[in-house]
């Protein structure tokens, strides 16, 4: 059978059909992948791509158990959300694995962290994870506008057991409280006009370290950057963080506020 454009995540699979495919054809292909591939339960089809502040996709059942819950491992840590009702992308597995990393190199103890545009976790629980396995003391806050996703959110902090490490700060981003300031900034936020930047400079301190994501091409991003951060940041380091359509990417910006 020819490889259908498909994305795995635990057990369910996605699959994704040219437009005038029959409805028929695409039932029997999915069974034909729950055949081929065992670890697949449930197989769904995607019918329209992520968008909106909420980041939201849709899908349609095909075949297997009727279910959009999946349970997906990833670096060590264990995620369960709806395939509809939250973002999460298996696509940023190595991105959060290399901002994980750069965090346990920066992070001092009793330091403040918070990820804006949370999702369902998993920065804040990857990062927490391998502070906890090095005896670093930080507090994480998880920030995230979909309701849902931070009900997710709590069962995943739970099932990784990290409740000691993270805290929920649910709610707009535009709407965080600027009596609390934090040493370190993530950024991993949404496709959307909008750079959020001001609020971030908002939430910090002198030292504060920023890392952002922006998306198009480099000079874009490091002029939004400059725009919205002003004569507040210092040296921007910037690389690929994955590619979002053809000759354009995701980047991640790190700064420092001064």
């Amino acid at each position: 059978m020819k490889k259908i454009p498909q994305d795995i995540v635990g057990s369910i699979a996605i699959l994704k059909f040219k437009k005038n495919t029959f409805w028929i054809i695409k039932k029997w292909k999915a069974m034909m992948f729950l055949k081929t591939h065992k670890n697949v339960t449930t197989v769904l089809e995607k019918k329209e791509k992520i968008s909106g502040r909420l980041r939201k996709q849709s899908t349609k059942y095909l075949a297997g158990i009727k279910t959009k819950e999946t349970i997906y491992k990833e670096n060590n840590c264990i995620f369960k959300y709806n395939i509809d009702e939250v973002y999460f992308s298996p696509r940023l597995s190595n991105e959060r694995k290399l901002i994980a990393e750069e965090i346990l190199r920066i992070a001092k103890k009793n330091q403040k962290i918070i990820v804006m545009f949370a999702g369902i976790a998993p920065y804040p629980i990857i990062i927490a994870k391998k502070l906890k396995e090095k005896g670093k003391k930080v507090k994480i806050y998880s920030n995230e506008l979909n309701k849902k996703a931070n009900l997710y959110a709590k069962e995943n902090i739970r099932l990784n057991k990290l409740e000691k490490f993270i805290e929920l700060l649910p709610g707009d981003a535009k709407k965080l409280s600027q009596k609390i300031k934090f040493d370190i900034i993530l950024m991993p936020r949404p496709n959307l006009k909008e750079t959020f930047l001001k609020k971030a400079i908002g939430l910090s301190k002198k030292g504060t370290i920023i890392f952002y994501h922006g998306f198009g091409n480099k000079e874009k991003v490091l002029k939004e950057i400059k725009k919205d951060a002003q004569d507040r940041i210092g040296k921007i380091e910037i690389r690929k963080a994955g590619d979002i359509g053809k000759k354009t990417y995701r980047w991640n910006a790190k700064f420092k506020v001064i």
